[in-house]
């Protein structure tokens, strides 16, 4: 049978009651006897339904509905409680309420119009809810919330939560400072990796709440290891050039976070930004944490109840296997999204395909037996959960009622969140109330201080106090806390076993709703490692790492405060600049590390020989500097000097050998003249070289007409710059000849300076100025290039001849020679055309044999020749002469000037000749000034000359028509071949690499 409206009143769980039009109670159900104290019979037939809700009388919310309140008259009676009304005329509001029956309480209450048959009005019915314990649960969930999300905010490392469907959770203060990104473009996101990697793949987090293998974890972190410290965590470094301010390098922890009861609810991930100790090696590292208060939201949606009755149905065994909608209220619909039209007289299976499979079974059980069943479920369709209560309002018939406990349960999800982050976060934390008494500390601070929880908790902060702060330290620290409600800085502060310890603290003052101090939170990090790299630094940044000497940097600051005692008159001052003569022999023949040793045991030799006060610095290499301060006169300096020439001179132990090294030292004693600091050092070094020069192993006194002599070249040399920039510089050519046959063989380039007030320029006027500088490379690479142009230009007018270039010792060491050619001659289009030449002198190839050797190889693999230029005048060894590849040999010409007079000049001239022959090379003969001078060469079998007696260096533009007509003098046409003349195929040879009309190279 049907069961009536009035019954089901009366059997329904929820607090429910009826008026007439007349405003009399009606219908008081036993739920709503229990809810207010008060039976039914007492009320049905009364006007006192305000009652038990009020100490007045007053009209309830179905009073309200019967007189067809408007919406102002509504909210002037229930105010910010009115949850709002419908076009049917129902209503509902949420009010606490302090004189019901056994105390007060919060209710939900709905009120509704009930209408007759013909529509007419024939009363409202009022349905009531308890929610005190939600509303209660809210606020205790909305408390732990702010206290637990204020320690991860306040935290001065960047800390980001994920949830068990990756989702952020978290993203605090310090994460938006480090990352450049604002916390709430981040959470309830999955997009943590946009803050690391310029694609989307997993962050350590991730990879931590999916329990990813180390292989897993191998693929992304290529350092990643197991935390020390907690179970699931890793830990690894990297670095993220996208971060602001150019990059940053960050070591971070990812650990997994726990439920009440084990399972894993989401995952931490802590960030420590190490830029600067990844970039600092001369420097302090020092990392800042930036800090502010900000409060995370916290949303919880407002839970109201929806009711559905159904017609149990049943299969041919008689169990419920389907239930037909009834009835559903609106709040049913606004849950679902389902229409009352569209389920009523419908199966729930049909409506609901998807329902959960447990709801079905606890259905089942309430229909069978009739006994009501309240149970907590997730709804996977619409991703809500619900608090569940079935009941069978009579036979064939079952109710179910449903709060959205959504909110709830997604509050102690994060509550517990949340506590997991406060167990698990690497930063110890301690909880104290107003008086700061210690209420809780998680099991990090217990690991930084030594102290069990148990020994903490009542006593206050002060039983970790070092000493090493006075009182000021201590009122500053709660003036901070007091005005700006948070204190932060480093502190010392002492381990329960005594040892004293550096930390990073921060102190948050946290408020109630009144705005008054109701705790401090602290967070600590200890940094005890961070001071220990910090004084390693302070040690490498002042002393040099190998000597352990002081280095450059502390040197500079020794050296202005003994500059400020001698100006005060207090003492003498003397800056010494000591190189080692000999060590790069060593360092070459037995290695750097024997080297090494022999440094170190010179720095203990100095140690040794000088007095307390004074300084000794290694400035890099084997260079000394000496500073000796507190010096009587000049006789006391020269006697520490002769000391130190002699310990330098002593032999040493290199490689089981004894070695010798010897000193140089340049010595300059301050004056009453101003001078600072960079100059005294540069004039010892600059005594230093007169040292050397004198013949090493002695001392020098610098002497201040040096200073004149070092300014006037340092002004000639930027005058020389200045030269190359605007032009000045020119290239004359002189050409070779072979004598004999009449054939213009090639040109060497000669510079000169077209010097605006001096005139025309040969190069022995300024380029010795700059041979020990960067500039006879550049003016060398223009020398290269303006050859190669010019070559370029003959060749479109029909000149087809090879050009000689001298290159610079400091050049050719320059390792980027070889490739620097082979560059300009490809951009030239004269690769492989055998049309430049290289001289190189004796004493430049001598000074690295294996660099020059492999170097005119190169040259030779692109073409270009080489000529040993100079010959004679250095060592001219014959073991020179075989390892260099050379294509020729020059013999100098102050040789050749005086070979008619001078006996050995000429026997040298032959003797090189003779080589020549020897070792197959070209032979050319410079400063071929008379017809004599090629008579007398041609007699010794040398064809090839260039001088003033053939044509002196010209301009480019008149070389051309020289070469038309040029023609040799009748007697070198007509002298006999000598009979030790160089052999035929050397001349071939210089035919073979010469086109027609070019068989030779010329030079600067």
């Amino acid at each position: 049978m049907l069961l009536t409206g009035r019954d089901l009143v009366e059997q329904s769980p929820v607090a429910t009651f009826v008026i007439d039009t007349e405003h009399r109670v009606a219908e008081w159900n036993r739920a709503c006897a229990r809810l207010t104290g008060v039976s039914a019979a007492a009320m049905i037939g009364t006007r006192d339904q305000w009652r038990p809700f009020y100490p007045e009388a007053r009209p309830l919310l179905a009073d309200l509905v019967i007189a067809g309140a408007t919406a102002g008259e509504l909210r002037r009676w229930y105010g910010e409680g009115l949850r709002g009304s419908q076009d049917d005329g129902s209503c509902e509001a949420e009010g606490f309420f302090p004189h019901l029956h056994g105390g007060g309480r919060w209710i939900l209450f709905r009120a509704a119009p009930l209408h007759g048959p013909d529509g007419r009005p024939i009363g409202a019915i009022q349905v009531l809810q308890d929610v005190t314990d939600q509303k209660r649960a809210e606020t205790d969930i909305l408390a732990s919330q702010r206290q637990l999300s204020e320690i991860i905010q306040g935290s001065p490392v960047p800390i980001f939560v994920l949830d068990v469907e990756h989702r952020v959770t978290h993203w605090n203060r310090a994460c938006e400072v480090v990352m450049g990104i604002p916390a709430n473009t981040m959470i309830g996101t999955r997009d943590q990796w946009r803050a690391f990697y310029a694609e989307a793949r997993p962050v350590m987090a991730d990879l931590v709440l999916d329990g990813a293998a180390s292989t897993d974890f191998a693929q992304y972190y290529a350092d990643c290891r197991p935390s020390a410290f907690i179970d699931g965590a890793y830990e690894a470094e990297g670095h993220f050039p996208q971060f602001p301010h150019g990059g940053r390098w960050l070591a971070f922890t990812a650990a997994p976070l726990r439920g009440l009861h084990g399972e894993t609810i989401g995952a931490i991930e802590t960030l420590q930004d190490i830029t600067e100790r990844k970039r600092a090696e001369l420097a302090r590292a020092e990392t800042e944490r930036q800090l502010s208060e900000e409060r995370f939201r916290v949303l919880f949606s407002e839970m109201i109840n929806g009711f559905a009755l159904h017609e149990i149905l049943l299969d041919d065994a008689g169990r419920p296997c389907d239930y037909r909608f009834l009835a559903v209220n609106p709040a049913f619909e606004a849950m679902t999204g389902l229409c009352a039209a569209d389920v009523v007289g419908r199966r729930v299976l049909e409506v609901m395909p998807a329902t959960e499979g447990e709801w079905i079974a606890r259905y089942g059980r309430v229909a069978l037996t009739g006994e009501p069943d309240t149970f907590e479920s997730y709804s996977r369709a619409i991703d809500k959960h619900f608090e569940v209560r079935a009941f069978r309002p009579a036979p064939g018939q079952f109710a179910v009622t449903f709060q959205d406990i959504t909110a709830r349960k997604r509050a102690e999800t994060r509550l517990k969140l949340i506590a997991s982050v406060f167990e698990h976060t690497q930063e110890g934390i301690v909880i104290t109330d107003p008086n700061a008494r210690i209420i809780d500390v998680n099991d990090a601070f217990v690991r930084i201080t030594g102290y069990d929880r148990a020994e903490l908790i009542g006593l206050t902060p002060a039983v970790l106090k070092s000493g090493r702060h006075g009182p000021d330290f201590y009122r500053a620290m709660w003036l901070s806390l007091r005005e700006e409600g948070v204190w932060r800085g480093e502190i010392w502060n002492r381990r329960k076993n005594g040892d004293l310890y550096p930390e990073q603290l921060t102190i948050s003052a946290v408020v109630d709703d009144q705005g008054a101090t109701s705790h401090y939170v602290g967070i600590i990090t200890d940094i005890t490692a961070l001071k220990r790299h910090e004084a390693e630094l302070e040690r490498i940044a002042h002393f040099d790492v190998l000597t352990g000497l002081p280095n450059r940097m502390l040197l500079q600051d020794r050296l202005h405060q003994a500059i400020a005692r001698a100006e005060r008159g207090q003492s003498r001052l003397a800056v010494c600049f000591l190189d080692v003569d000999g060590f790069k022999p060593i360092n070459d023949r037995y290695g750097h590390d024997a080297g090494d040793r022999l440094l170190i045991e010179l720095a203990e030799r100095f140690r040794a020989e000088l007095r307390g006060n004074d300084t000794v610095a290694r400035l890099g290499g084997d260079e000394f500097v000496i500073l000796l301060t507190d010096l009587s006169d000049e006789a006391a300096c020269v006697e520490i000097l002769e000391r130190l020439l002699a310990a330098v001179a002593r032999p040493l132990n290199v490689a089981g050998q004894s070695v010798s090294v010897t000193a140089s030292i340049g010595v300059t004693l301050f004056s009453d003249r101003s001078v600072d600091s960079d100059t005294l050092i540069r004039q010892a070094d600059q005594a230093m070289y007169r040292s050397k020069q004198l013949g090493k192993n002695t001392f020098f006194f610098y002497d201040d007409r040096q200073d004149i002599a070092l300014f006037e070249r340092q002004k000639a040399i930027r005058r020389i710059e200045r030269a190359l920039a605007d032009s000045e510089l020119v290239l004359h050519y002189q050409p070779k000849v072979d004598m004999r046959r009449g054939q213009v063989i090639g040109a060497e380039a000669l510079i000169r300076w077209h010097h605006p007030e001096r005139g025309l320029l040969p190069p022995a006027e300024f380029l010795p100025l700059i041979e020990d500088s960067d500039l006879i490379v550049a003016i060398g690479d223009w020398v290269m290039d303006e050859a190669l142009r010019q070559l370029a230009e003959w060749r479109t007018e029909g000149l087809r001849i090879a050009v000689s270039i001298n290159v610079a010792a400091r050049h050719l060491q320059r390792p980027s020679f070889g490739a620097e050619l082979a560059a300009k001659l490809g951009r030239s289009g004269l690769a492989g055309g055998a049309c430049l030449e290289i001289e190189i002198t004796e004493t430049a190839a001598i000074a690295d044999m294996a660099h020059v050797g492999k170097l005119i190889e190169d040259c030779r693999r692109l073409g270009v020749h080489s000529a040993l230029d100079d010959f004679g005048t250095g060592y001219s060894s014959l073991t020179y002469l075989k390892l260099l590849p050379v294509t020729a040999l020059k013999i100098d010409k102050s040789f050749i000037r005086d070979m008619l007079e001078d006996a050995e000049d000429r026997a040298i001239v032959t003797g090189v000749i003779g080589l020549a022959k020897a070792f197959d090379r070209a032979v050319i003969a410079e400063g071929v000034e008379t017809v004599a001078h090629g008579l007398d060469l041609l007699a010794l079998g040398c064809d090839l000359a260039q001088g003033f007696g053939i044509a002196p260096p010209m301009s480019a533009e008149r070389l051309p028509d020289w070469v038309r007509h040029w023609r040799p003098d009748p007697a070198w046409a007509a002298a006999p071949p000598s009979p030790d003349a160089p052999l035929l195929a050397i001349r071939d040879q210089c035919r073979t690499r010469a086109a027609p009309g070019e068989d030779m190279a010329a030079s600067p």
